[in-house]
């Protein structure tokens, strides 16, 4: 983001975000009183050691890493993070698999862009998978504060996982929410997305701080759920054939392109049609008249149930 630079925000009492110039990104940092919670690690290992490099100026407490999902963004800085327990929906081989397939795309695409560095930090980032699997939700003792680890199905990702602070009242809700750009849609469930969040926000945290962007408040993530639902449904009317494709992406909450992707994802996600039933085989020769068709009149009856 222009005219920004990488700062700390302390959104509740020692729970802090750190805003990146890179993808306008927000990574989180909860502190208990005997070890910490890093949420998320940056775009690549130097981007990585400069965050463990700022946790270090607030904290010298040991640290666990929690990933939110698993696109690139999210988690390629953890080397410079050391040996730690990192905590994540998707096992470590997915990971594995995923992570590099994101980094020949990304480091072409910022060769494309020019970028050749920023593509060469990110062709030499170590991968390192999650060790500590969430398979529902979990709390995590900091000594004094307890945060809860929880997966959330199917929504952006099918492994997004948000980071609750009961306690001080924060959300880190990774990419399921964005502040000052649409959501993403390239691997997302569009149905099941708005009712994901909409559950996550069932407990009204006074702070929740998106993926990328501003940290906002709850009435904020209640009205960009309200357009992820606006999504969802323009997504079914097109499917429904109630209204046209294009007057669903000219009319969609978050633009033209984002409601093209939606659609795209959410046909990729449709089941094929049925296939039609087989023909039944007869005996009937060719050319036979179909039988008749007899209509009985309808009439009434009585039975008298006093006679035996």
């Amino acid at each position: 983001m222009a005219g920004m630079s990488d700062r700390w925000i302390e959104v509740a009492d020692r729970v802090w975000v750190r805003r990146l110039k890179e993808l306008d990104q927000s990574l989180g940092l909860v502190i208990g009183d005997d070890s910490c919670l890093v949420i998320d690690t940056g775009i690549h290992a130097e981007a990585g050691y400069a965050f463990a490099t700022a946790v270090r100026e607030l904290t010298d407490l040991p640290w666990q890493v929690a990933y939110t999902h698993d696109h690139f963004d999210h988690w390629f800085g953890t080397s410079a993070f050391g040996e730690s327990a990192i905590w994540a929906v998707e096992d470590g081989a997915a990971y594995i698999s995923r992570g590099d397939r994101q980094r020949k795309a990304w480091a072409a695409t910022y060769r494309r862009q020019g970028r050749e560095e920023d593509a060469r930090r990110i062709g030499r980032s170590p991968l390192v998978p999650p060790n500590c699997r969430v398979s529902g939700a979990i709390g995590l003792n900091l000594g004094g504060r307890t945060v809860v680890l929880r997966r959330v199905g199917l929504a952006h990702t099918d492994n997004d996982m948000v980071i609750e602070v009961p306690d001080a009242g924060v959300l880190f809700a990774g990419d399921l929410l964005e502040n000052g750009a649409p959501p993403s849609y390239d691997a997302a469930f569009p149905l099941e997305w708005p009712q994901a969040v909409e559950y996550l926000l069932s407990w009204r945290p006074a702070v929740v701080v998106p993926g990328h962007g501003e940290p906002a408040d709850y009435w904020w993530a209640r009205g960009q759920t309200r357009d992820l639902a606006e999504v969802a449904k323009l997504c079914a009317e097109v499917a429904q054939g109630l209204i046209p494709e294009g007057e669903a992406i000219e009319h969609g909450p978050f633009g033209a392109a984002t409601m093209r992707t939606a659609l795209d994802r959410w046909r990729e996600l449709a089941p094929p049609p049925p296939e039609p039933a087989p023909q039944r085989q007869t005996d009937t020769p060719a050319g036979t008249p179909p039988p008749p068709v007899i209509v009985y009149d309808v009439f009434d009856y009585s039975i008298d149930l006093t006679q035996r």
